[in-house]
């Protein structure tokens, strides 16, 4: 039996990164916005939530 070797890094997904700066009191909104969900997403995910919930009203706008 052969065993296979864990890679290492992240797995490969059909993403890109982002890299934006924020003022201070916008990543403190965010933060405190992130505190207040059950499951406590990590900042990056809690953007991603904020960002997805945006999008989806704003295509609904355009139809």
């Amino acid at each position: 039996m052969t065993e296979q070797k864990k890679k290492i890094g992240r797995p490969k997904t059909a993403s890109k990164p982002v890299m934006i700066r924020m003022e201070t009191e916008m990543i403190d909104d965010i933060d405190a916005y992130r505190r207040t969900l059950e499951d406590i997403p990590t900042r990056p995910e809690a953007m991603r939530r904020i960002l997805a919930s945006f999008l989806e009203n704003w295509k609904a706008e355009q139809e």
